[in-house]
């Protein structure tokens, strides 16, 4: 692994936890120099495989479902939108909806699940974890930059 490469993600997790907002615009950073103290440890999880749930296209996937159900394509409609309604109103009602209007919510949750497991896995790149890294930077600003901020002028 390319050194390099370990900074680059230690400096992006680092940088990620902290806030900083800038005023919209362009700014010219050529001059700039950035000179960054790392200190922490990171280390990155191995590969791991999983069903793609939440990429899932969700309009392509109900939009053949509707083609699918033929003479059903109304109905199905109709309970979509209840559904979604539902769910969108609260998590909660939406289970408390589809309990007191289907006594087996759990069979039917169930059921999804077991078809979304029949999906083909893809593979997902391990996760990164940083224990108390932290990137103190130290920025020595070009002529650019400066003016534009002087004249706070993005």
């Amino acid at each position: 692994m390319d050194i390099n490469e370990v900074i680059k993600m230690a400096l992006q997790k680092s940088l990620k936890a902290k806030s900083t907002e800038i005023d919209a615009g362009s700014y010219d950073l050529d001059g700039t120099r950035v000179i960054i103290d790392l200190s922490g440890k990171l280390s990155k999880g191995e590969a791991e495989w999983h069903t793609p749930t939440t990429s899932i296209p969700t309009i392509a996937t109900l939009a053949l479902a509707f083609k699918l159900l033929g003479i059903q394509r109304e109905r199905f409609m109709e309970t979509l939108e209840v559904a979604m309604n539902a769910a969108l109103a609260n998590d909660d009602q939406a289970e408390e909806y589809v309990t007191v209007f289907n006594a087996d919510y759990s069979r039917c949750e169930e059921k999804v699940r077991q078809s979304l497991k029949a999906l083909p896995k893809v593979r997902h790149e391990g996760k990164v974890y940083t224990k108390d890294v932290e990137a103190d930077v130290v920025i020595n600003a070009g002529p650019a930059l400066v003016a534009s901020a002087l004249v706070g002028v993005p």
